[in-house]
C-alpha cells in the first residue's frame, strides 16, 4: 500500500500531466473538461458550454496570494461563466 506522501506525489504528477498546456473547466456534475484554448478564448468563442452541451460551472483558479490584476481577470472569467458567455463592453476613448 502506498504511503500518503507517495499518493500525493502521484496525484501532483497526474495533475501536472493532464493540465500541461490545457485549460481545465469544471462542468455540471463535477466532471472536468479540458481544452487547448485559454479560458478567455474558449468562453468568447463557445460560451460556458462544452462541445457536447454540458454547462461549465467553474474555472478553478487560485484565491490566495493573487495580485490585483490577476484577481480582476479571474473575476471576469467567473462572471462570464455565470452569464454563460464572455462579453466585452463597448470600448470608448477620449477625443484626441
Amino acid at each position: 500500500m502506498a504511503s500518503t506522501k507517495e499518493r500525493l506525489a502521484a496525484l501532483r504528477e497526474y495533475i501536472k500531466g493532464i493540465s500541461a498546456n490545457k485549460t481545465t473547466f469544471i462542468v455540471e456534475g463535477g466532471a472536468e473538461f479540458y481544452t487547448d484554448l485559454d479560458a478567455f478564448e474558449y468562453l468568447r468563442v463557445h460560451g460556458a458550454y462544452t462541445p457536447d452541451g454540458r454547462r461549465i460551472v467553474l474555472y478553478p483558479h487560485p484565491v490566495e496570494g493573487v495580485d490585483g490584476l490577476s484577481l480582476s481577470l479571474y473575476e471576469m472569467l467567473d462572471e462570464a461563466i455565470k452569464l454563460g458567455r464572455l462579453e466585452f463592453p463597448d470600448l470608448e476613448s477620449d477625443d484626441i
